[in-house]
């Protein structure tokens, strides 16, 4: 690894300098003129080589006028959106494929869900490898993972919720489906919402004794329980009607990315999903790589609510779950700060345990002083992280686009074990 100055150096980079420090041979991607997306890439095209920046490259289009995979996975993914819509809402879309719209990101969108380019990138800037693991002991929506899984590095993902676990397995399985049980998903839309709608939806599955043939029933299970939610949000269609244009999006989309050439299912990483805390993570000492979370934003998101239907659809308890999830147990709201700052502290003394030494931990979190009595959750954070004997090396104060009602920024903090 190159030294630890030269890479995470805090002045960040401001634009007027891209052409001036990039230079013809390296070409961004239109969509990267954020100051934190800068700033990384410039660390990111002094961590790898040229030959690895056009293999896994985050945030450039071309690397001495080849085009980076990254770009070839990504250019597919225009279509998805209904020309109905209107043309901001369809410009937005479009930059945003090389960000958050490609592979199998796209599958469930999932609020506060990490940022799949950028997650990539920071692989890149700690330089890990096929042979690392890397873990998210709070994975959410299994961005991660996914992201992991194509660049070929095994990944864990831990995580408390049901519902989060099963949409974190389906993405990654649908990253290496046969296309020919894909394609044929489409063909008979209401045959697949009468399946779902009627009996219990865990004795059909169980009774599925192939494992392919699973994987297909739990990715149109997926577009079923995403449909579920639009339908709550919208008026003019129902849930029958909006199934059948998730599952269509839902084909598309798994099958523009296995038959994707640069995507090949023989060298994708491996990424195992688990039930459990991050209170108290089931894994031995100093036995991961790396690991990147974001705490969840309980303050501003009720996750439990929020995958409500889901939840309920496949049986679980979700006042139960509330019980079991960090920051929303508590009656009042000093009980839940009080609970919730005692949690974090349980979480980063695991992240640090299962971390091996000199290895990095990035959290990436935002703070809504409003709802924290006034505490910046970052700075928190960090006294933790140093308590348990992990340096702060790196802070990126990164802009948040979808939750300005509630956070207007977050921070990435990249943290080493000492």
């Amino acid at each position: 690894m190159k030294q630890r100055d030269q890479l995470f150096n805090n002045r960040p980079m401001h634009a007027s300098m891209v052409n001036e420090v990039f230079g013809k041979d390296l070409l961004l991607l239109s969509s990267v003129n954020e100051l934190f997306e800068l700033e990384l890439a410039l660390i990111e095209s002094r961590s790898l080589s040229r030959q690895e920046l056009l293999l896994r490259s985050a945030f450039f289009k071309s690397v001495d006028g080849s085009l980076t995979n990254h770009y070839k996975i990504c250019r597919p993914f225009d279509g998805h959106i209904s020309e109905d819509r209107s043309a901001q809402t369809q410009v937005y879309f479009q930059e945003g494929k090389y960000a958050t719209g490609y592979a199998t990101h796209g599958l469930f969108p999932y609020r506060g869900k990490f940022h799949p380019q950028l997650i990539k990138g920071l692989l890149n800037i700690l330089e890990i490898k096929r042979g690392d693991i890397v873990l998210d002991p709070m994975c959410g929506s299994g961005t991660l993972n996914v992201e992991a899984s194509l660049l070929g590095i095994d990944s864990i993902g831990i995580d408390v919720s049901p519902f989060c676990r099963f949409l974190s397995r389906v993405k990654c399985e649908s990253l290496s489906l046969t296309p020919e049980y894909v394609d044929a998903m489409s063909t008979n839309p209401d045959k697949w919402f009468n399946y779902f709608s009627t009996g219990n939806i865990d004795d059909k599955l169980r009774k599925i004794r192939d494992a392919e043939k699973l994987k297909i029933y739990e990715l149109a299970l997926l577009a079923y329980l995403d449909a579920m939610g639009y339908a709550r949000r919208v008026i003019k269609a129902g849930h029958k009607e909006l199934f059948e244009k998730v599952l269509k999006r839902y084909q598309a989309s798994v099958l523009q990315t296995i038959t994707n050439s640069v995507i090949k299912s023989s060298q994708l990483g491996t990424a195992k999903i688990f039930e459990g805390d991050a209170r108290c993570l089931p894994l031995d000492d100093s036995s991961i790589d790396c690991v990147i979370t974001s705490p969840p934003y309980s303050f501003a998101i009720d996750y439990a609510e929020n995958d409500a239907p889901q939840l309920a659809f496949l049986g679980y308890n979700v006042d139960e779950l509330r019980t079991k999830m960090i920051g929303l147990a508590g009656r009042t709201k000093q009980q839940k700060l009080q609970r919730y700052f005692d949690d974090m502290k349980t979480v980063v003394q695991e992240i640090v345990r299962v971390l091996k030494f000199q290895k990095f931990a990035i959290i990436i979190i935002g703070s809504n002083t409003n709802q924290t009595g006034g505490i910046r959750l970052e700075q928190t954070i960090i006294d933790h992280f140093d308590n348990f004997n992990a340096s702060l090396v790196k802070s990126i104060l990164k802009p948040i686009k979808g939750m300005r009602n509630t956070m207007k920024d977050e921070y990435i903090l990249i943290f080493q074990k000492n």
